[in-house]
């Protein structure tokens, strides 16, 4: 009986923190995104359903009773991207250790020096690094090369005379998959505020796959790493070798700072 009393007692605890545990990696998960805002709209319809409830209000209550009933419907379709970022996401989680697509410390270097000399000469350029989470859907809207990455061949991409100078090059290990990839530009919000289209795309991707961006700004010759909703400019080749490092869990030997 106390064993039993125990088990029990263990199996509400591990409830309740499994539990707690989804609530806060789906509040983690739609932070800063407009999921916020949509579920704090939601919240107050529903506290004004039972307020009209409790007054007698039958025609605001059938109203709003009958949105809620499709409730789940409603929940799908405002947030289908957060869904399909979060279930993207669980498919990550590995029982057995793997390194995925992770290009050579070498290759880091190249594409680190790469942005650097395209920035140089004022060349706008996204380079799209695959991550765990396949980016074959962009790949198939692109041009398909299958080519080691290398520096004079993604100058002749990203040059202005290039047909597909305008899209993005998703790099796949330390190989070219495919160029002229035009990327989805997400909705305006507080994070996109002030970026041109090159870095709102990248921005989205980013945030919808866990795939690391590398923009050149053809205006300024800036350059930005995209990853998981964030962006971080690198000052130096150095330093975006640093930040691409430690994003994909690379040991790169530091090197002359350009």
């Amino acid at each position: 009986m106390v064993d039993s009393l125990l088990s029990t007692r263990a199996i509400d605890v591990l409830d309740i923190l499994l539990v707690a545990f989804i609530v806060y990696w789906v509040l983690l998960l739609i932070r800063g995104t407009r999921a916020v805002q949509m579920l704090f709209g939601l919240l107050i319809l529903m506290v004004m359903y039972v307020g009209a409830k409790k007054a007698g209000m039958v025609t605001f209550q059938w109203l709003v009773g009958n949105f809620l009933e499709n409730l789940l419907v409603v929940l799908v379709v405002v947030f289908q991207s957060e869904i399909r970022r979060g279930l993207a996401k669980i498919g990550q989680w590995r029982l057995v250790g793997g390194k995925g697509n992770v290009p050579d410390p070498d290759m880091i270097d190249q594409i680190a020096q790469c942005a650097f000399l395209l920035a140089g000469e004022r060349t706008g350029a996204i380079l799209l690094l695959e991550r765990e989470m396949g980016l074959q859907e962009l790949v198939e809207h692109g041009k398909k090369l299958d080519a080691i990455f290398s520096h004079e061949l993604a100058a002749s991409i990203f040059a202005t005379n290039s047909p597909v100078h305008d899209g993005a090059v998703v790099i796949r290990r330390n190989r070219i998959a495919a160029a002229g990839v035009i990327l989805p530009i997400p909705a305006a919000s507080v994070e996109t505020r002030g970026m041109g289209t090159r870095h709102r795309a990248a921005f989205g991707v980013a945030s919808e796959t866990d795939a690391v961006a590398v923009v050149v700004s053809e205006e300024t010759g800036n350059v930005t790493v995209f990853s998981n909703r964030s962006a971080n400019r690198a000052e130096t080749v150095q330093q975006l070798r640093d930040a691409l490092g430690l994003l994909f869990r690379l040991e790169v030997a530091p090197r002359e700072r350009v």
